[in-house]
């Protein structure tokens, strides 16, 4: 694949509002519609997070005029409430909350006000919206802060690898739940040497745009506090489970209803220390100590660790490498309707320039659309990710970005890259 640079206009959209930011990139702040309407959050704060019971706005802009919906304590700066339209319902979004030290998710009619309780937070929701996928976001606070809530209540926290926790199917009609795969269930799923004396975790589910599978991460830190990382996929209701890839995988974006697109790798240059008694050091904090040191040099992690985008056939763990020598850094990928068209982007570098990707396989280019400047101090669990999402009927993508100190949504317009 074929990098070029292809620079695209971009506006803001929440510069008359005084700033505001979406969060994750597996979903749209625009309706399914395409209407004129776009969700947003708005943070007290930017530099720090948030504690127990600190609320955040949920607001609606709607053809430039600004109206706050609600609150909600169940946050974070990387997906925000987990804020999202409900699909099948025009005007109904919904997001999660806290009941005392209870995560649970809240169901807003945008015209009436009309609110329904869920007693479970969400984590992932159906293309139809009928189903949703849930998760602990009390374990995952306590394992890894920036993807959970502050206060949220977690009763495995005494369990290295909970058998009655994990991943939860919630019926949207009902709000009924139940445990579709537990923590320990995963783990038991062709195991590896170094999950024995590990705490497990599972997150980031994902339904495929057919809503017949998902694709989720299972997590597990060792003594010596190394992370390792599998990704999996199941049918919807958590049969025919299957492991891609096994060592590391951060980020993916389903291009149909069987192949999965994500930077991930198997590692393998770190398989000797994890056979020895090398797997007593912190092998992972120690290059990632060494990785910031050196100013970040995506490229080169990628080479000598062998990461790179995998498009994997979910039917049959099939794999094909994608954007050989264009696309060498880990990034947020998506897809558009049609399965040809994804976007993606890039890390702040050590001079906090990360850039917004746009790449066709029929055309097997990639471009480079746009460089967004971000403070060098803005990084960890605090940091603003670019999380790239594409508007649902037009060439236009979304990304959060900083200004001023503020964090802003921004529209880039790349219908002159589709239409050439």
């Amino acid at each position: 694949m074929k990098l070029e640079h292809a620079p695209c206009p971009v506006v803001s959209l929440t510069e008359t509002i005084g700033g505001g930011f979406f969060g994750y990139f597996d979903k749209s702040p625009w309706p399914p519609d395409g209407s004129d309407r776009l969700l947003l959050h708005r943070a007290p704060f930017e530099h720090r997070m948030p504690l127990a019971g600190e609320p955040i706005e949920i607001g609606l802009l709607e053809q430039g005029h600004y109206r706050a919906l609600g609150t909600s304590t169940a946050w974070n700066f990387q997906q925000g409430a987990m804020l999202q339209w409900l699909p099948g319902a025009a005007d109904t979004i919904i997001y999660n909350d806290m009941e005392g030290a209870d995560s649970i998710a809240l169901r807003l009619d945008t015209r009436t006000g009309d609110t329904a309780t869920l007693a479970r937070p969400i984590a992932a929701l159906s293309p139809t919206g009928r189903d949703a996928l849930s998760l602990n976001f009390g374990r995952i606070n306590a394992l890894k802060p920036e993807y959970g809530y502050a206060g949220a209540l977690d009763n495995t926290e005494h369990s290295a690898c909970p058998d009655r926790d994990g991943l939860w199917r919630i019926d949207m009609q009902t709000g009924g739940g139940e445990l579709l795969l537990s923590t320990s269930a995963v783990a038991r799923y062709a195991p590896e040497t170094t999950m024995s004396d590990a705490i497990h975790y599972l997150n980031h589910p994902l339904y495929s745009p057919d809503g017949r599978r998902f694709c989720f991460l299972h997590r597990w830190i060792d003594p010596a506090g190394t992370q390792r990382t599998r990704l999996l996929v199941a049918g919807r209701d958590g049969s025919e489970l299957r492991v891609l890839i096994s060592g590391m995988a951060s980020h993916m974006g389903w291009r149909n209803g069987h192949e999965l697109l994500a930077w991930a790798g198997e590692r393998r240059l770190l398989a000797p220390a994890q056979r020895s008694l090398l797997r007593r050091l912190p092998v992972g904090r120690m290059l990632g100590s060494l990785y910031r040191r050196l100013g970040k040099p995506a490229s080169l992690k990628a080479a000598m660790l062998g990461d790179g985008y995998i498009l994997f056939d979910t039917r049959d763990g099939h794999r094909t490498s994608v954007g050989t020598g264009a696309l060498s850094m880990d990034g947020h990928c998506s897809f558009r309707g049609d399965g040809d068209w994804f976007i993606t982007d890039t890390y702040p570098d050590r001079h906090g320039k990360a850039a917004l990707i746009v790449a066709s396989f029929a055309q097997d280019r990639a471009y480079r659309v746009h460089e967004f400047q971000f403070p060098t101090g803005l990084d960890g669990e605090i940091r603003c990710d670019l999380h790239p999402r594409w508007h649902p009927t037009q060439p236009l993508i979304c990304v959060d970005y900083m200004a001023d100190g503020k964090r802003h949504m921004g529209q880039v317009d790349v219908a002159a890259i589709m239409a050439a």
